[in-house]
């Protein structure tokens, strides 16, 4: 008997190749269902209504105003050409537009919604135009020192472009009138050698706003809104 040796059969066949690791298997994830959105809950409320707001052609600077209407509840928006404006509820039928904004010339929407939603649209109801298409010709009633709350009352007129009178809290500007007014862009200025001075600039048809010296003007920061016969 011949015993067999693993050199006389050539060796032991190799060992099979094993990989390190294994490619995970590929595993399809659902797709990511979309967001659930609760519907917006229903406008509650009063429905107000714009009857109108003054002046409705202001400068492109903006200026203050009045909305009229109905049904304004307190801490309703105003919008004016889309951008939101600081203003006030006076009451249901009022609302003061403190600033309305710098835009450009042209009409644009007013808007006012209630805090339940509903709101009121005054379609092209408001008016931005350069300034020098205001006339400042008129009869003024104004509102002197603005560092004691704008409480000296102060008028002053003004006819073909010149001021034929003006006061503060009751007392006659020392000047001789006419004076003749430089008006440029919407502004109106003059200034005396005695140093009495006044300058305006009209923000819209029937408001304005300046500074002023002259006897009993106090600071002489003022504001007004033409009288309207």
């Amino acid at each position: 008997m011949v015993a067999l040796t693993t050199a006389a059969c050539g060796g032991l066949p190799p060992s099979p190749s094993v990989p390190s690791s294994l490619p995970a298997p590929s595993v399809s994830l659902p797709p990511t269902p979309p967001p659930v959105i609760d519907p917006a809950p229903p406008p509650t409320g009063l429905q107000p209504t714009i009857a109108g707001i003054s002046p409705n052609v202001v400068s492109t600077a903006g200026t203050w105003g009045t909305i009229t209407g109905a049904q304004f509840e307190s801490g309703a928006i105003v919008k004016i050409a889309n951008a939101a404006v600081y203003s006030v509820v006076h009451d249901s039928t009022t609302i003061l537009v403190v600033n309305s904004g710098a835009h450009a010339a042209g009409r644009v929407d007013v808007v006012v919604t209630n805090p339940g939603g509903r709101a009121a649209t005054l379609a092209n109801g408001y008016t931005y135009a350069a300034p020098d298409s205001f006339d400042a010709n008129g009869e003024w009633i104004a509102h002197a020192d603005g560092h004691n709350e704008f409480l000296t009352e102060m008028h002053f007129t003004i006819r073909n472009n010149a001021l034929i009178g003006l006061t503060c809290d009751g007392m006659a500007a020392p000047v001789t009138m006419p004076i003749p007014l430089a008006m440029q862009n919407g502004g109106f200025s003059f200034s005396g050698a005695d140093g009495l001075s006044m300058s305006g600039l009209l923000d819209s048809m029937i408001t304005s706003h300046g500074q002023v010296r002259a006897p009993g003007c106090g600071d002489g920061i003022w504001w007004a809104d033409k009288s309207v016969r």
